[in-house]
Parts: C-alpha cells; structure tokens; sequence
C-alpha cells in the first residue's frame, strides 16, 4: 500500500467533512481502475515504483504520456490477472520518464457573447430593495440559468461595479445564499451567479414559471464551466447599470476553482479574486492522489481517465489554475480552512502560492482557524466572520462598491451586516425567495 491504514482513515473523515465537494460527470470507468478504492488490494512494488516515479513530473506539467499509458496497460493487464504482463509495463514505463518536454499551454478562446432574457422577478423579505431576477443566456449551444441581483432604487446615470460570484459542489445555487449576496448588492454592487451547466438553478429547488429549471450539459468540472461564467459577464456588461468590462469574482470550493480560471482568462478585466477553499487548484495533485490511493476527492477521476492519455494531460493543463498563474493580473485573497490541514486542497494551494510568487503576483493566503471546507456557508459562524471581516477590507481596497448615501452616515460593519443575514437564514431558504 501506498500509506497507512491510519492515514488513509484519517484522508476519508477528512473527505468527509469537506461534504464531498462534487465532481461526478459521467459514470464510466476506463478498464482496469475498478478497485483503485479497494483497501485489501496487494499493490505491487514495480507499479508503486512507476506511480511514485511519475508524480513530479506529472505535477511540474511535463509531457508523461508514454510513461502514464504503460501505468494504464499495467492496470488492465493487472485486472485481467496477467501479473507477469503487468510487471513488465510498469517496469517499461520507469524507462520512459527521462528527457520531459513540457506541455503545450493552453489556448484559450475569447469572452462568450450573451445576453439576458429575464424569466421571473423574485423578492427577499429581508431585503425589499434588492431585486433578484431569474435570467437565461445561451453558450456552447447550451441554454444556461443564473441569478442577478441589484438595487431596486439607484440613480437613474449609476453604472455599479460587478461581482460574479460561483457557487460550491454541483447542485445549483444555494437558496440561503442569496441573502448573503443581497447584503453585497446593499453594499453598492450588482451580482451575478451562474448556476453551471448540468446543474439545477437552485439546491432547494422552486418552480419558476411553472418548471424546474436545470441548465443544459452536463458538469465538465471546471472546463466548459468557465465558459458560462465568462458567457454571464458578456451579458451583465451589457446592462445599463452596470460597468462594462470589469469584475470581481468570489467563488468557493468547485466554484473557486472555476471563477479563478475564468479571472485568468479574462486578464485585466478581472480586478480582483476572493476564493474560499477552491477545488481542483492543482487538477495533476488529485489526479496522481487516485493513483497512488489517496483519498477521494475527484469522484469521476475514473471517468476522466475514460480517454487517451494526451487528451487527459490537455485537459488537466486546462483545468488547471496553477499552471495559468502567470495568466493572472489582479489581486487575489485565498482563503483556506484550517480545520482540515495538510489535505490536497492545502497542497495544492500551496502549489499555486509557488507559482504566484514566482511570477511576482499580489495574493494575500488567509488559513482560516477553525474552518472546515464548507465553513464560508454557515453564515454567522465564527469562521465565517473572521473571514467575511476580511473580504470586506479586501474590496474596499481593490474594487470598492458603488459610493451612496450610507456611506455619508457611516455603512454597517460587515460583521453586523453578515449578522442580518445569518438571522435571515435561519428561515426557510426557499420561503425567504418569492416569486
């Protein structure tokens, strides 16, 4: 085995508490991975050799191809209980993993054009002058749905500034943040959220115009995803109150690691990043995680292996934040909990911290004490005001809200602010939004 029996206890109650942080397009399994979970199973020393062999060059982006399809035949040849066939590939491999290249980088396209058709206008009860639409746009031939919220009552000449903001895990939006979104339109901003394709448009579910929406495709994990955050900012520049042609994002877990992407690719449009525990920062360091037994923290690895090798390293590249860092050009806040240190979302970070540095970046890296992957959703708690206290000075500095007349009377603290709305989450999440 590649660890201990302990430690791969500990990686799963870990896992755990992350609530398992997505990641399940598609359900095949390319042959040969069917017991990569298994814990009874005797791994061999010629394949625990290769897979040791191939994680820094894997990492580092280097072209591993012929190496890694040796390590797939082995597999296959392993479960078809052709030992001595087996061996001899792994040990093949280990000859093929001098002389690297590395990996061409990635070519991006250009912003999606979009544009809004509304389809419902919904209300808070806590927040009357916060609308709060249901909008559908079309990119990649996929029909999309989001929300955007703004105020209701503005001057008639205000352009405000835009956050986009990208959600965690892969079940829609989730219902009790909009009131956390709705104290950020208060603050002098206009927000979008995309729901992300194969996703419902909600967690909670509601009927709107008589049908559950659900965004067309299916989950990409982080690929086509960027698409439809960059797809969203097309069309949310094109509102009358909004200004065109810049944003910040914030974004958590799956969604981080998508709206981080998406700041990549749009350069100097994107003014300023507030991630919370992105997901797949890294895409190499889970990959090689599941191959040498890790704990499980990308559900459809088995699938994404389902293709050519070649195609696999393109997509990881792709996925890939800490290979674009040199792509960013505005300030970042990572935020990371500290409750479940030393997991591959803290490796990872620390990754992309490298590169960051290396490429002479502004970030500030924010371990969060006490917080679990999931702690930025329990509005209120102590993490999660530790955490919101900092965001708030993060964008005042790099891209403050929209001047108005509560600033004059002096604005509510942020924690105060976080405070309404964690009393209004106590309330039914779905009540608390109507049509």
């Amino acid at each position: 085995m590649f660890r201990s029996c302990t430690a791969r206890v500990v990686s799963i109650l870990a896992m755990l508490s992350l609530l398992v942080p997505v990641l399940y397009a598609g359900d095949t399994v390319r042959p040969g991975l069917e017991d990569m979970e298994s814990w009874s199973v005797q791994v061999a020393p010629e394949e625990t050799a290769l897979v040791m062999a191939l994680k820094d060059p894997l990492l580092s982006g280097l072209d591993v191809a012929a190496a890694l399809q040796d390590w797939f035949d082995g597999r296959l040849l392993d479960s078809q209980g052709k030992k001595a066939e087996a061996l001899s590939k792994w040990q093949q491999g280990l000859g093929k993993l001098s002389g690297l290249q590395p990996l061409p980088q990635s070519q991006w396209g250009g912003i999606p054009d979009a544009s809004f058709a509304v389809l419902a206008d919904l209300r808070m009860g806590s927040f009357p002058n916060v609308g709060l639409q249901v909008v559908q746009w079309t990119v990649d031939n996929l029909k999309q749905y989001g929300v955007l919220l703004f105020p209701r009552e503005r001057p008639a000449d205000a352009e405000y500034p835009l956050i986009l903001y990208c959600h965690g895990a892969a079940f829609g939006i989730p219902n009790n943040f909009c009131l956390w979104l709705a104290e950020l339109v208060e603050q002098g901003y206009v927000v979008i959220g995309p729901a992300m394709r194969g996703e419902d448009l909600f967690q909670m579910q509601m009927a709107i115009n008589g049908q559950m929406l659900k965004c067309e495709g299916e989950i990409e994990n982080l690929d086509g995803e960027v698409n439809d955050c960059l797809s969203m900012l097309s069309a949310a520049w094109k509102l009358p109150y909004v200004r065109k042609n810049e944003f910040a994002m914030i974004g958590h877990s799956f969604g981080s690691g998508a709206g981080l992407l998406t700041a990549a690719r749009a350069g100097d449009k994107a003014k300023a990043v507030v991630s919370y525990d992105a997901w797949l920062v890294n895409p190499q360091r889970y990959y090689w995680d599941r191959m040498a037994r890790g704990a499980n923290n990308w559900l459809s690895w088995a699938d994404f292996c389902n293709q050519p090798v070649a195609d696999q390293l393109r997509g990881l590249m792709t996925r890939s934040i800490v290979h674009n860092a040199w792509r960013l050009q505005c300030p970042l806040l990572l935020f990371m909990g500290d409750a479940y240190d030393g997991s591959v979302f803290h490796l990872s970070h620390a990754d992309l911290r490298r590169e960051l540095d290396k490429h002479g970046k502004k970030y500030v890296y924010e371990p969060v004490p006490d917080g679990d992957h999931n702690f930025v959703l329990r509005i209120g708690s102590e993490p999660a005001l530790y955490a919101l206290k900092k965001q708030h000075a993060f964008l005042n500095t790099h891209y403050p809200p929209l001047a108005s007349k509560n600033d004059a009377a002096g604005a509510q603290p942020a924690a105060e602010a976080q405070g309404a709305a964690a009393a209004g989450a106590e309330q039914n999440a779905a009540g608390e939004v109507e049509q």
